[in-house]
């Protein structure tokens, strides 16, 4: 019996779980647009199609579809084009096809944007906002600076656990996508500010969890977004759309502009590479932490 769309798509909905254990959001953007190409195939041909029937030039129609008539823009539709192409060659990888119909889809050229990222002076001013005097705003602050001072992703703060924080070997051992651990140095401005809140941190509550709500939960994505929402707007910076990831941006601008090599930015962003990650083995611990320590003369004492 042929395999429809739909049942191999939930086979490879089981397959990212399992096998490349990404994360419930990433692979709900898979099966959204996953299940519009089945929508539109289904319009167009009346029924939903086996896989092997689906041809390069159902793919194509579909993203004319999708540019001419939905205005999709060259990233949205980009993030179309990767959903059809990753599940095609899972679909080749189990024997289900001999070729995948996208191969030869080629992504639409992307407008080129530069990151949106906070200058030192905006970064103070966005610092000095939370009242270290009160038990939230020493959180706050801890936030913030954690963020802006590791790089780390707003969903890998949220997933800190105590026994992820060694002040010995100022460390913070992170959980990042795929389930990747990585160890970020902490400069003498993060452990600081970790350390005035871990002692303020209310006992009650979550036992694990680093960052807690008033109710003692563990704080949510949403949580930490607002937090930072507030401090930006308090602080009057102009600038649109600064969140967690921008704060990320910013840090990586900065070790940057402190001319560390990209492969030391990249090990501590936990990003991806088309090389393999034993390259990242090979860089120097110490190295990376006088990098990060070096970003601590950006606050000045009397913020702290």
């Amino acid at each position: 019996m042929p395999l429809l769309l739909s049942a191999a798509a939930m086979e490879f909905d089981r397959f990212l779980e399992v096998e490349r254990n990404l994360s419930p959001n990433t692979r709900a953007a898979y099966q959204y647009d996953l299940q519009k190409f089945k929508e539109h195939l289904i319009r167009t041909l009346g029924q939903e199609p086996a896989i092997g029937r689906i041809t390069s030039q159902h793919i194509k129609d579909y993203l004319g579809y999708l540019q001419g008539v939905r205005g999709y823009k060259s990233t949205t539709l980009s993030r179309a084009i990767a959903s059809i192409r990753v599940f095609f060659e899972y679909c080749v990888q189990q024997q289900y096809l001999e070729a995948s119909p996208a191969a030869y889809i080629h992504n639409p050229k992307l407008p080129r944007k530069l990151p949106i990222y906070l200058i030192e002076s905006e970064l103070r001013s966005l610092l000095a906002q939370p009242d270290p005097q009160d038990v939230w705003g020493c959180r706050d602050f801890a936030i913030l600076v954690t963020l802006g001072f590791t790089g780390m992703r707003r969903q890998e703060l949220v997933g800190l656990e105590l026994d992820s924080l060694d002040f010995e070997r100022r460390t913070i051992r992170v959980v990042g996508k795929g389930a990747k651990e990585r160890l970020i140095p902490m400069n003498p401005l993060v452990m600081n500010a970790l350390i005035c809140y871990l002692d303020v941190r209310p006992a009650t509550g979550d036992p694990v969890a680093v960052f807690l709500s008033k109710s003692g939960r563990r704080l949510t994505g949403r949580s930490i977004y607002n937090i930072v929402r507030k401090y930006v707007k308090r602080a009057g910076i102009g600038k649109n759309r600064i969140s967690p990831h921008k704060l990320r941006h910013t840090f990586a601008t900065l070790l940057h502009l402190n001319e560390v090599d990209l492969v030391e930015i990249q090990r501590l962003l936990g990003h991806a590479s088309v090389t393999s990650t034993q390259i990242y083995t090979h860089t120097n611990t110490g190295k990376l932490r006088s990098a990060v320590d070096r970003l601590s003369g950006i606050v000045r004492p009397d913020t702290t």
